[in-house]
């Protein structure tokens, strides 16, 4: 008997065993919950649902739509770049924006300050650091799974008024 047999003989006396069992009912409210979330799927406007459920046509069209939208962005993007660049240089918006530009170079020299003060670090510090943190971060998520599974032992020290 070769291991094949062997499987599928033991996959008949499974099939068989299952086959022999009596009918496992549903509960009684199984159906009519089913029913119910059957029919409010139903209800649902069409672009509720999801696209595998729109007409052909309309999915059609969808991939038809984003389709364009690449080749259009691709050719309108530069001049809407370049028309946009040269409205802010012209306009008034260019001189508001200039607090922008103060904001990002404030925001640039933090983030120089702060690579800078990191290089100051020893490297065993930030990777001990990180590490203290990694093993706090792994007994907090292990105490509150503990706590999970054993909720009466959250309550054993606390008396009832």
């Amino acid at each position: 008997m070769t291991h094949h047999d062997a499987e599928q003989r033991l996959e008949r006396l499974a099939h068989e065993a299952l086959r022999g069992l009596p009918p496992c009912p549903a509960p009684a409210s199984l159906q009519a919950r089913t029913l119910r979330e059957i029919e409010r799927r139903a209800a649902l406007p069409r672009w509720r649902s999801g696209i595998a459920q729109w007409p052909a046509a309309a999915r059609w069209m969808l991939i038809a739509g984003c389709g364009l939208c690449v080749p259009l962005a691709w050719l309108l993007g530069p001049r809407l770049w370049t028309r946009l660049t040269s409205l802010l240089i012209e306009s008034d918006l260019a001189h508001r924006l200039s607090g922008v530009r103060s904001t990002g170079h404030s925001l640039l020299s933090l983030a120089e300050l702060a690579a800078h003060l990191l290089r100051l670090i020893p490297k065993e510090w930030l990777f001990g650091g990180l590490l203290i943190t990694g093993v706090i971060y792994a007994a907090l998520a292990a105490m509150g799974y503990l706590l999970l599974l054993y909720p009466s032992v959250s309550r054993s020290g606390a008396h009832s008024a």
